[in-house]
């Protein structure tokens, strides 16, 4: 497993990884995707990944099949979401990610709950295009919106560089979406382009 995950991490970072890159997610369903340019610097988004990559391997190897957890890394901050057997495997799982050195921040967003469904999976994937479309609808310029759209169990996860106005107005977006049952905000906040 742990080979397998290298081998995506691999895969991923090897992509020309501008303008509208899917991300994938290890050990789960690919749920996100980016809106807009990648506007990290090449090696930072190598060193995102390779994290996800990292502490993904280490919640399979250890959890198998008891667990289904998604890892997001943008900028240093880990985005955990998925479903855990118990608490203790919940608290092992924000661990394993502190211990990261690459990781400045942990959001530990996952539920116990026994494994999502392929459906349920597949569900969440259509709502990012969805969210992704109403989003690019409404604020019309791809170029000024870096945001990541990670949906789990209907809730969906906004990451990336923005400003306070564009974090908004996705949000916003997001929330019309038929089957959106909560948005998170969790992007990080850069001054606006000069004119």
């Amino acid at each position: 497993m742990l080979k397998r995950a290298l081998l995506l991490a691999a895969a991923v970072s090897s992509i020309g990884l501008t303008a509208c890159v899917p991300l994938l997610v290890v050990g789960g369903v690919a749920v996100g995707a980016w809106i807009g340019s990648d506007p990290r610097k090449t090696a930072l988004i190598e060193k995102d990944t390779n994290s996800g990559a990292t502490i993904s391997a280490k919640i399979i190897d250890t959890w198998k099949e008891k667990a289904h957890v998604n890892v997001t890394v943008y900028n240093g901050v880990a985005l955990l979401t998925g479903e855990v057997p118990d608490s203790e495997a919940r608290q092992k799982i924000e661990q394993i990610s502190r211990e990261d050195q690459r990781i400045r921040q942990v959001i530990n967003e996952t539920v116990i709950a026994p494994p999502s469904s392929a459906g349920e999976r597949l569900n969440d994937s259509q709502l990012t295009t969805r969210v992704k479309t109403a989003i690019l609808t409404e604020g019309g310029d791809a170029q000024s919106v870096h945001i990541l759209v990670v949906t789990e169990r209907k809730v969906v996860y906004l990451m990336g560089l923005s400003t306070p106005e564009l974090a908004n107005k996705a949000a916003i977006s997001a929330s019309k979406v038929g089957g959106v049952q909560q948005v998170v905000k969790l992007v990080e906040y850069r001054p606006p382009a000069p004119n």
